[in-house]
């Protein structure tokens, strides 16, 4: 299996585990994974970042949101804003959410990596 399949797999296993769930922490094992597997992988930035932008159907927004604060890739976040745009524009309003919320994770002071995510995002110092 590929990197970039393992990382399809994970954003699966996460969908499948929050809908069991309903707590977004559950998410943190397979996002701390795919982390590990993009992190071993920097050669394949560019197929990582591929798919990401065609996970939507497979993959939880809480995973996405996760990886993309802890990666803050400039390519996803421009075409993310890109499609939150075009969403915007043809008042699709279902699918308007998933992308500000994707948005939103790329920002410094994220309130999900506070409130949801803290056991992950707090720095070393903060104990």
């Amino acid at each position: 299996m590929t990197p970039s399949e393992q990382l399809m797999e994970l954003a699966k296993a996460a969908s499948l585990k929050l809908d069991e769930t309903f707590s977004a922490p559950d998410v943190l094992p397979f996002t701390t994974e795919a982390l590990a597997i993009i992190r071993s992988r920097p050669d394949l930035q560019v197929t990582f970042e591929e798919a990401f932008l065609n996970m939507k159907a497979v993959a939880p927004p809480e995973f996405v949101e996760v990886c993309m604060h802890a990666l803050r890739w400039t390519n996803v976040k421009l075409a993310f804003e890109r499609r939150h745009r075009e969403v915007v524009a043809q008042n699709d309003w279902r699918r308007e959410p998933y992308y500000r919320h994707c948005l939103d994770a790329f920002e410094d002071e994220w309130e999900d990596a506070s409130d949801f995510y803290a056991s992950y995002f707090r720095s070393p110092d903060a104990g």
